[in-house]
């Protein structure tokens, strides 16, 4: 069956509402989940907890995305972003306040395995129901976009997760000094306020204009290289995140605890440097989405190279700028050469490719702390494989990429990814 639709999207107040409230969610959740990551881990060592056991709580969420991203792309389209994005984030304040709880009543556990059980279950309700908020959300600016601004608008959503990924350990520094639950419980707050808002103020719409005149349809041929794609470039960025703190120790021959508050400033750049591309760089520049991965994944390459080479501390810092840099211009490429490719599926690919990125940043966390045993430069060396192989895919996405018709609003055709 094909169904064609070339209606564009109405720029009113409504729809600026709208997305602002989208982003208000993406940032929320991007906040509170990196509230957890902050706290819930050092708490668990605190508790007698094992690292295979703290780690055995993140990973579960991750592979819980896995499992049901794709499964909630179809429901987001089915629903609506609305009802979606809600669940999510009701499902992200809930898990935080289950952690507030079990990090008050830690003495009155019977041990440490039972901390260790409660601990999984309330990572185990964010697994399991927020994993549609960024699709729905990447979906949701997908239907208020033309084909031509649709990189600005996915850039918007990548601007959102980085701002939330600096504010969430921020906001960890200010409160921690009230005790673990603090940070815990106004970041159940937020993601509470913003369900309400996102429930308020999100109208839904029948049709994504981003897609002007493309045929409905399965896009599994087209969508193919964008999930190989998405899985090399987070399985660099997993192999890198679980091993920078050690390798800033061993590179710089420094005690744990400064390498602690070295890692923390070195992730602080990576975000703050894709939070910087993402929210202004890529949507004033307007490249294509094959342009924005080509000169995001070539600038990964020149950050890899910088911090294999780095004889200094603030060279290595400069190293992961370049990292985020990269990363802020490619990720906004990589999601939106993949919606454009889907048809009508929006949320449904965007489920896909956040399945992709879940599964490669399991897999990377493994292959980087295991290569890190044969050398400390092991993790970058295989980041900088994944990224040469991300550069291969990108360019089979670009030749197998159907061409877009322009809508009215557009002059010319624009070869997609």
């Amino acid at each position: 069956m094909n169904c064609h639709f070339t209606a564009g999207p109405r720029v009113d107040i409504v729809a600026a509402v709208s997305s602002s409230c989208v982003l208000l969610g993406v940032f929320a959740m991007t906040t509170a989940n990196a509230v957890v990551f902050a706290t819930v881990g050092l708490f668990g060592r605190g508790v007698g907890l094992s690292e295979i056991q703290v780690g055995t709580i993140f990973v579960s969420s991750a592979a819980l995305f896995f499992l049901t991203s794709a499964r909630w792309g179809v429901l987001a389209d089915r629903w609506g972003r609305r009802p979606v994005i809600v669940v999510g984030l009701v499902a992200t304040a809930v898990s935080l306040f289950l952690f507030a709880g079990i990090s008050q009543a830690a003495g009155d556990f019977p041990g440490v395995l039972a901390i260790f059980v409660a601990l999984l279950a309330a990572r185990t309700v964010y697994g399991l129901l927020a994993a549609g908020t960024q699709p729905a959300a990447v979906a949701a600016m997908a239907d208020v976009t033309t084909a031509r601004t649709h990189s600005s608008g996915v850039a918007r959503v990548g601007a959102a997760i980085g701002l939330g990924s600096i504010a969430g350990p921020l906001a960890v520094a200010a409160l921690i000094d009230l005790g673990v639950v603090a940070p815990l419980v106004a970041g159940g707050l937020l993601s509470s306020l913003a369900a309400i808002l996102v429930f308020v103020g999100v109208r839904e719409t029948s049709q994504s204009p981003a897609i002007g005149s493309q045929r409905c349809g399965a896009p599994s041929l087209r969508l193919g290289p964008f999930l190989a794609l998405a899985f090399a470039m987070h399985f660099a960025f997993a192999a890198l995140q679980t091993t920078n703190a050690f390798y800033i120790q061993d590179r710089l021959g420094i005690d744990a605890m400064r390498a602690m508050r070295s890692a923390g400033l070195v992730s602080a750049a990576f975000a703050t440097s894709s939070f910087v591309i993402q929210g202004f760089v890529v949507a004033r520049l307007g490249l294509p989405a094959h342009r924005s991965l080509a000169v995001g994944l070539g600038v990964c390459l020149v950050g890899l190279i910088a911090c294999l080479l780095a004889p200094t501390y603030e060279t290595l810092l400069a190293g992961f700028g370049l990292l985020g840099m990269g990363f802020g211009f490619a990720q906004p490429g990589l999601v939106a050469g993949a919606s454009l490719a889907a048809g009508d599926r929006q949320a449904d690919a965007a489920g896909l490719l956040q399945a992709a990125m879940a599964a490669a940043w399991i897999a990377g966390a493994f292959a980087g702390t295991g290569s890190y045993r044969l050398s400390s430069a092991a993790p970058l060396a295989l980041a900088a494989l994944a990224i040469l192989g991300a550069l291969v895919a990108a360019v089979v996405a670009h030749r197998v990429g159907p061409t877009e018709e322009p809508d009215s609003r557009s002059v010319g055709r624009s070869r997609l990814l």
